[in-house]
């Protein structure tokens, strides 16, 4: 019975404690009071949790960034290349470069992590980051997409800002002058392939036409025979109203003018004097070989904004650090005082448990 008592004394000091089996019900507003009783506690450790955020996003390396934005080249900037292929269309030579074709060799080499790695090879202090290009809208449903569907990022991404925009500039201009010596080889083959075909090509009628005139000659000596052989010496009154293919010779020519024919063709030894298209095609030829190894600079690209001054890329991560720091050291505030209460509570009802 005085067990039973002492138990009894017990759960109703609990009772009072606020300390029942009921541990469904909250009293918010008792919770806000503590809270509010120790907002100096709270707020300490909220702005300790806020500076360890800030101090770690200050001690973890920053990821920094510089950006160009770049579209096709313009007609000015390819003035020199149409200048040259103009000059090549005239001689029936077709480069078959165009702006798109430029524009896409650009952005494939920036790309390129194996040209950047030879870019930094040159450089005195060796950069340390990477290389990207991305569309400039990406939003196909964007009002302005059309106007800029060739406008393009250029990335340059680094840990450190130290002359990052001037190594993009550089960079940039590598690529460039990259794309003008792929354009300039290209231009320099199309040109040593149409010198060989032009070669072939006259080399080819040249020998049709020195079989056209073995075959000429071989009519003319059994022509001016025959004559000889009918004893006409002399051209026959109707020997000139005889039409027809200038390669058949009949023998009413006569042996002489057969004969003086006959001399006339075996004299001829540079059959483009007598031959209007192999003229035409020597001709060709000899400006085609003519021409000279060329090197043609032009800017691969358009500038819309020129590379621009660093920045840290992460920056809203940053500040998410910081804002997640500042919660957990809130939450973590709140719990803690509200531990420290009701321990304090508890320590308090088994101390006076005693005296009752």
């Amino acid at each position: 019975m005085i067990g039973r008592s002492l138990d009894n004394k017990k759960l109703s000091s609990f009772e009072q404690c606020n300390l029942s089996s009921n541990k469904d019900e909250i009293d918010l507003i008792e919770l806000a009071s503590i809270i509010s009783k120790s907002y100096k506690i709270v707020a300490f450790i909220t702005v300790i949790f806020v500076f360890l955020g800030v101090g770690l996003t200050l001690l973890s390396p920053k990821n920094w960034l510089s950006s160009a934005i770049v579209s096709l080249p313009s007609e000015r900037e390819l003035q020199s290349l149409d200048s040259v292929n103009s000059s090549l269309l005239l001689l029936n030579i077709d480069a078959n470069i165009s702006q798109d074709d430029i524009f896409g060799s650009f952005k494939k080499n920036y790309s390129s992590r194996d040209l950047f790695n030879k870019y930094a090879e040159n450089l005195d202090v060796k950069p340390v980051g990477s290389v990207d290009v991305s569309r400039l809208i990406t939003d196909k449903n964007m009002s302005d997409y059309l106007e800029n569907k060739n406008s393009y990022v250029l990335n340059y991404k680094s840990n450190s800002d130290l002359g990052i925009k001037d190594t993009l500039a550089g960079y940039i201009s590598y690529v460039n002058k990259q794309v003008n010596n792929e354009v300039n080889y290209q231009i320099s083959f199309i040109i040593d392939n149409a010198k060989k075909t032009a070669t072939e090509e006259y080399q080819l009628a040249l020998q049709l036409a020195k079989n056209e005139q073995i075959v000429r000659i071989q009519k003319l000596e059994y022509a001016a025979s025959i004559a000889k052989a009918a004893g006409l010496q002399k051209p026959t009154h109707d020997a000139f109203d005889i039409s027809g293919d200038s390669n058949n010779y009949p023998i009413s020519l006569g042996y002489d003018a057969l004969s003086r024919e006959l001399d006339i063709e075996r004299s001829i030894t540079d059959l483009t004097t007598v031959n209007i298209d192999l003229l035409n095609k020597k001709m060709h030829l000899d400006k085609i070989m003519a021409l000279k190894p060329i090197y043609v600079y032009f800017q691969s690209f358009s500038y819309l904004q020129q590379p621009s001054d660093p920045i840290v890329q992460d920056t809203k991560k940053r500040i998410l650090i910081v804002i997640l720091f500042g919660f957990v050291g809130l939450v973590g505030a709140i719990g803690f005082v509200l531990v420290r209460h009701y321990v304090r509570e508890r320590q308090d009802a088994l101390v006076r448990l005693p005296k009752e």
